[in-house]
């Protein structure tokens, strides 16, 4: 998982019609590495924070297109 095929994957979610989401919340569970990769780039991109007030948190959500996706760390990987 990266920030382009998570974008991909909501384009599809969004772009679907009878695809119904209103309240819908997407978990994904993705090994520390990548999790923590995320985490900073989706602060740095959607924050556009050029301050380096990044703080890693062991789970975090977005919102895109009015749905709600939200990371947490794979303990199991």
């Amino acid at each position: 998982m990266n920030y382009d095929k998570l974008i991909e994957t909501i384009k599809i979610i969004v772009n679907e019609k009878d695809f119904y989401k209103e309240g819908l919340t997407l978990v994904y569970k993705i090994d520390p590495k990548r999790h923590k990769k995320l985490s900073e780039h989706f602060h740095y991109k959607i924050t556009k924070n050029e301050n380096n007030d990044y703080e890693y948190t062991e789970e975090f959500e977005i919102e895109i297109a009015n749905i709600i996706i939200k990371f947490i760390i794979d303990d199991e990987s």
